[in-house]
């Protein structure tokens, strides 16, 4: 199957069969989210009661290999989506924690060799803790300085679920109503359009003002695709539709998010379930 070719009817349906199925009741704010690297890290340590001699230790930068730090960092992990038990590490998400140093033309080739000396992903809890942990110092002692500031965190896929049940009910559109939409229906449809647009503000992958943010889209939407050729093609196809008129927020946004995306994942078809020989 191609790059660009997944199939994204199937996705589509799929996304409303689980959207329909869920009946889900919307009861938490779904939101662009920004935190920093210490803000999860005290997080993780209430939910896992670490002692505070313990967390002074970590939030120094002194990381010795014992269970509750390496469970602490793995928590962190997940937290900021950069690490599941499943899949591993997410590299391009770790890597947005760090300032590299522009002088430093090794850090990528030291991350990376340090990444490829670690044991292969098993599917072991008992496990999971220190290859999280060995990941991280990967990146800690190699790539860069960790940031001080707040970094974009992707919404995980029931906070994904909550935000578009909350924008469908919003503009009174249903997933039947969806469900019976053509291509071309969708194309004409000013819900539809502005469902979209929905979801990209509540997201944060998208404003009026500054248009699509492809830093964040990728950091949403992009898992398991290669990074520059997203980019690429991205910036591509918003150049091509960003100056053309298309008489209303939603509409263009609908253009900018929907059309350009819609062979990959994005603010519509990115819940669709896994298929089921894994690929």
């Amino acid at each position: 199957m191609g790059y660009w070719a997944l199939g994204t009817g199937l996705q589509l349906l799929l996304l409303l069969f689980v959207l329909g199925g869920s009946e889900l009741q919307v009861k938490a704010k779904g939101s662009l989210t920004l935190r920093s690297f210490d803000e999860m890290v005290l997080e993780c340590a209430e939910l896992m009661s670490i002692v505070h001699s313990k967390l002074a230790r970590i939030r120094s930068g002194v990381m010795l290999p014992d269970e509750d730090t390496k469970c602490l960092i793995r928590c962190v992990g997940i937290s900021g989506r950069f690490w599941n038990d499943h899949t591993g590490l997410r590299k391009e998400l770790l890597a947005r924690y760090f300032v590299t140093d522009p002088a430093d033309a090794y850090n990528v080739n030291r991350t990376e060799t340090c990444l490829q000396e670690l044991p292969v992903l098993e599917l072991n809890a008992e496990k999971c803790c220190g290859l999280a942990f060995e990941s991280f110092l990967c990146y800690y002692y190699n790539y860069g300085n960790l940031r001080q500031d707040s970094v974009f965190v992707p919404l995980d896929h029931l906070q994904l679920q909550h935000v578009t049940s909350r924008c469908m009910d919003v503009h009174q559109i249903t997933t039947e109503q969806l469900m019976s939409l053509s291509e071309g229906a969708m194309d004409a449809n000013d819900k539809v359009h502005c469902l979209v647009r929905c979801i990209g503000l509540q997201t944060g992958v998208y404003s009026d003002r500054e248009g699509v943010s492809i830093d964040r889209l990728y950091a949403q939407y992009g898992e398991g695709h290669c990074e520059k050729e997203f980019k690429t093609h991205a910036v591509e196809c918003i150049t091509k539709h960003r100056e053309l008129a298309y008489g209303s927020p939603c509409k263009r946004a609908y253009h900018l998010l929907y059309k350009c995306f819609e062979d990959v994942r994005n603010v519509i078809s990115a819940y669709e379930l896994p298929d089921s020989d894994g690929n």
